[in-house]
């Protein structure tokens, strides 16, 4: 005999054995899963990513009455990392993508989001990883603290074991470093006065500007002379700045200022820090077009940690991003178990690159 559409909770999970055990379903026993039963991108992480997760499956129910699980399906989870598989990645242009049957869309990573000590040409596509996604404001996401699923994968491609970045900091060239209280401070203080933080990628005396590492953006971030607030700044230096577009539609940096921290390394090693200046710029506009239509639905997933969800709406095709602003006041605090499931009405607008949003949500 089958079922199909249960769900519940990993009660365990061996990794290294390749099954584990599902409670909390309508079923009056805990159901045996094997590693076959995961999809592919999840199938070499370690018992404490499972432990915990809910999981939507279907089951069989064998000869002596016992039930297994099949098609375990990993919906995303509030707070967690998300596991995946690299899709494409490009060591000449510092970026890559990486699938995960948990999203809907791919999600882009840059060289520097990568576990220290990845060996220079490693062939990445395909390698089984865990991460954090971030959003970003124009609805697209993006990866933080990457990781390998298995220490045999990081072993295969020279990463160090299955280490992350350092908290969300990003670091140049891939170095690890650790960041003080005090930066980690200033940090805080800076994001709550609507300020962006980063690194100090590079910097260059003869060409007069440097770039900056932001954790959650996809690109470097180009700054110059006239828009350091406090004076020069090293690579490697923790930094806060306001990000400003140009006409032509490129961000940059103004108002640099040292956070106090970071990896810092000798001007000779760096060839100084004379910064030019960018030219006008103006504020950061987010380009979405209200379409006129509403739809209703309901919410697949939500992160309140992260700031973002997915609704699912039968009269908009795919599932429609939303940012934790567009939810009504009263529910933004609420967990994302607490509103996964709820019914909504919401507007749909466009992004100027074609992808559908969610604004105005309400509770149906």
């Amino acid at each position: 005999m089958a079922v199909a559409g249960l769900s519940g909770t990993v009660k365990s999970w061996n990794g290294a054995k390749g099954f584990g055990f599902i409670t909390g379903s309508s079923l009056p026993q805990d159901i045996l899963f094997v590693r076959t039963e995961l999809p592919e991108d999840i199938r070499e992480v370690q018992g404490k990513f499972m432990e915990g997760r809910p999981v939507v499956f279907d089951a069989a129910q064998g000869p002596d009455g016992r039930y297994k699980a099949t098609a375990v399906a990993v919906p995303l989870m509030e707070g967690k990392e998300v596991a995946g598989k690299i899709k494409t990645f490009s060591e000449k242009h510092g970026y890559g993508f990486i699938t995960s049957s948990s999203l809907t869309e791919d999600v882009r990573f840059q060289t520097t989001d990568l576990p220290q000590g990845v060996t220079p040409g490693a062939h990445l596509r395909d390698e089984l990883v865990t991460f954090e996604v971030l959003a970003l404001p124009d609805g697209k996401l993006r990866v933080s603290t990457l990781r390998f699923q298995s220490k045999k994968i990081a072993m295969r491609v020279g990463g160090m074991g299955m280490g992350g970045g350092m908290g969300g900091m990003a670091q140049p060239g891939g170095n690890m470093g650790m960041v003080n209280l005090q930066t980690v401070q200033a940090a805080q203080a800076a994001q709550a006065q609507g300020l962006m933080t980063g690194t100090v990628k590079s910097s260059s005396e003869k060409n007069g500007y440097g770039f900056l590492n932001v954790a959650g953006y996809p690109m470097d971030i180009k700054f110059g002379r006239n828009e350091l607030a406090g004076g020069n700044v090293s690579t490697g230096e923790s930094v806060s700045f306001s990000a400003v577009q140009t006409p032509d539609g490129r961000i940059t940096a103004s108002n640099v200022s040292s956070l106090g921290g970071g990896m810092k390394r000798p001007a000779s090693a760096m060839g100084g820090m004379g910064m030019m200046g960018m030219g006008a710029v103006q504020k950061v506009a987010v380009t979405e077009t209200p379409t006129g239509r509403s739809a209703y639905g309901m919410i697949k997933t939500y992160n309140g940690q992260k700031g973002f969800g997915f609704i699912s709406s039968p009269g908009v095709p795919g599932d429609v991003f939303f940012m934790q602003t567009s939810l009504p006041a009263e529910v933004r605090s609420l967990h994302g178990k607490e509103l996964q499931g709820k019914s909504v009405n919401f507007q749909v607008s466009q992004t100027s690159d074609g992808k559908t949003r969610a604004q105005d949500i309400t509770m149906a």
